[in-house]
């Protein structure tokens, strides 16, 4: 709970630093990251999931770059990219608490150039990154260095620059396969009108699918479950072990994730002109409902796949704080320090 503690008492010194504005709000988000990183690094590696295999891997099956081969194959993943960087720190350390703190600080120097580009508070995009997807830098260490590396490529969106933004999903595939699933983004943006009517009639067709769909979405992922780098321990028996596993509609972060889509967008004419990236931000959050929704009887795939656009929550929900006005804006940050505090809890919690 102490750490829980702490958490909230970051976010409310980061409010403070928000509204005080200035050039402590920048050196304290270069800290903030650096910090964050350094934890992640220095982390129990017999306590989080999959550390001792990332660990094993770069220890007794990672050569360093005088011995590397390109027709190695990686012990524990599949991802070449992610192989070739682990061949790079081997080649000066041994030692898998460096390995980590270098993933930690590539992951972090990323988003931070995120937080600054896309966020109005990005101290608050910090903290909002922190709550839900922080455990990424200790437990999915290669989805978290690949979808901070993506973020970077909405801009290119917006400038309708097709080289440079698939460029970037390329890039950040050689480290996580399933940023495949950016690749539709970028027509959906540039070749489709998406009204509000559209918003809400794509929720619905997703709870339809969500809630008797589920024969052939097990079919479909069935099919494709390798291409998203989820393997056949998702999808044996037919999908009904994972379908055990999943949640279903009985997700809460379903709900979370409607309820910051339909403030996000039913505001659109005061939040659009805060930001020119606004119509791209919402589509991609509506692209990571949809896939959370359709695919909720599977709990690693959803979780996996909708959270890569879900990781907009680091501008989304600050733009959302900033509408209220200054005087009410203290009770706006409260009640988001809480809400924030909680999902940490949640997501935390088993580990703390």
């Amino acid at each position: 709970m102490f750490v829980v503690l702490l958490f909230f008492l970051f976010y409310m010194f980061a409010t403070h630093l928000e509204n005080k504005g200035g050039r402590n709000k920048n050196t304290m988000l270069v800290i903030a990251c650096v910090v964050f990183a350094i934890i992640a690094g220095f982390r129990d590696m017999f306590k989080w999931p999959d550390t001792m295999v990332y660990a094993y891997s770069f220890q007794y099956h990672t050569p360093s770059l005088y011995d590397f081969s390109i027709f190695d194959r990686p012990y524990g993943y599949s991802e070449k990219g992610f192989y070739f960087l682990q061949v790079l720190v081997k080649s000066f350390t041994s030692e898998p608490t460096v390995f980590f703190l270098i993933i930690s600080a590539l992951t972090f120097y990323f988003l931070y150039k995120d937080f600054k580009h896309y966020s109005i508070f990005p101290l608050i995009g910090l903290c909002a990154y922190i709550a839900r997807f922080y455990g990424r830098s200790f437990i999915q260490i290669r989805a978290g260095l690949a979808y901070a590396i993506l973020m970077l490529s909405i801009k290119y969106i917006y400038e309708r620059n097709w080289k440079r933004y698939f460029l970037i999903v390329f890039i950040a595939w050689l480290f996580h396969r399933s940023a495949l699933v950016a690749i539709p983004l970028y027509f959906i943006c540039n070749w489709v009108r998406v009204k509000k009517v559209h918003i809400i009639i794509a929720l619905i067709f997703s709870f339809i699918v969500g809630l008797w769909g589920q024969g052939f979405v097990h079919l479909l992922v069935e099919d494709n479950a390798s291409d998203l780098n989820v393997g056949v321990r998702y999808t044996d028996a037919g999908g009904e072990k994972i379908q055990l596993e999943g949640l279903g509609m009985r997700n809460p972060m379903i709900y979370f994730q409607c309820f910051i889509l339909l403030a996000y967008t039913y505001l659109e004419e005061r939040l659009a002109p805060l930001n020119k990236y606004y119509y791209i931000l919402r589509n991609a959050y509506l692209y990571s409902a949809m896939i959370l929704i359709c695919f909720c009887s599977y709990k690693v795939l959803s979780a996996r796949t909708s959270s890569m656009f879900a990781t907009l929550e680091f501008s989304i929900i600050p733009s959302l704080i900033y509408l209220f006005n200054k005087q009410n804006r203290q009770f706006a940050f409260f009640a988001t320090g809480i809400v924030l505090t909680m999902v940490f809890y949640m997501y935390f919690g088993p580990y703390l």
